[in-house]
């Protein structure tokens, strides 16, 4: 996974975008005129979420932000100024636009097709336009993601523009023979130095974006399309080459992303004994 970069973009700059629409509505002067708590917020969060206090500012302001007197009006800017009109769609599509590679940062290997309001807009009204708390997804990503906000540190979701997940492999898999050839399971295995807590996050965010399944359903076609080059190269060259080559494209794709699922699906692979003596032709 590869967070995006910080946005720019600031609530004072979606507000402006919203303007001409909001000059429409019989309520738009008075959400305009919430713009200075709306900065105050935005500045809130920021410092929370650099400082790892995120959840906690979150949950101390759930309940009063739940029960604002301009909820809706805040849903309904976001869902027609934002997204649906220019030139507050331009924002909405640059923050999209963020994502490295086009790649949703939750699961890295999904193409990013919409927004997602880390906390969640139906909890947090005031932060319904804040780009801070909008980050760039893939649709199965955003879906399966809970509205409810976490209760306890442990579960708490990660956040692309706050988190660090290091530079070093925590995403890895095994490879194994099965009635329809071959197949990969992932796992996560958290550095021994990693804080407990950010260590029980890792394996929360891998069992709750479901990420075992849905990424051994996605290296089917990435085994198809390697099948039989692997299996002309074990014929010609015999094991200790086809390893020798598995584990080169596996330090480029690690240098690219050390815990993307083709990273962990290379090395997964060269590390099989069943798949580099011939596991493949059974397939």
């Amino acid at each position: 996974m590869l967070w995006p970069p910080r946005p720019t973009i600031t609530v004072r700059d979606v507000l402006t975008a919203c303007t001409t629409w909001l000059d429409t509505q019989d309520w738009g002067q008075t959400l305009q005129a919430r713009l200075p708590e709306l900065i105050a917020e935005e500045d809130a969060y920021r410092k929370a979420g650099e400082a790892g206090e995120l959840l906690a500012l979150l949950l101390s302001e759930a309940d009063s932000q739940k029960e604002d007197m301009d909820k809706e009006h805040f849903h309904d800017t976001y869902k027609t100024a934002l997204v649906d009109r220019a030139p507050g769609r331009r924002l909405y599509d640059a923050l999209k636009a963020a994502a490295v590679h086009n790649m949703c940062p939750l699961c890295g290997y999904q193409p990013v097709s919409q927004i997602d309001h880390h906390a969640p807009k139906a909890t947090f009204p005031l932060l319904a336009l804040t780009p801070l708390n909008l980050v760039p997804v893939c649709g199965p990503c955003n879906q399966g993601k809970s509205n409810t906000l976490a209760a306890e540190l442990a579960k708490e979701a990660f956040h692309p523009y706050f988190d660090d997940l290091g530079e070093e492999r925590w995403l890895f898999a095994e490879v194994h023979p099965t009635e329809r050839g071959v197949a990969a399971v992932y796992f996560v295995c958290p550095p021994p130095h990693w804080p407990e807590v950010k260590a029980q996050r890792l394996e929360h965010h891998f069992t709750s974006h479901k990420l075992k399944d849905r990424y051994s359903d996605a290296t089917a076609s990435r085994l198809a399309n390697r099948l039989r080059r692997d299996a002309k190269l074990l014929a010609s060259s015999g094991p200790e080459q086809l390893r020798a080559q598995l584990e080169d494209e596996a330090e480029s794709a690690e240098e690219a992303n050390p815990n993307s699922l083709d990273t962990a699906l290379l090395y997964g692979l060269a590390a099989s004994s069943w798949y580099l003596n011939g596991g493949m032709l059974e397939s």
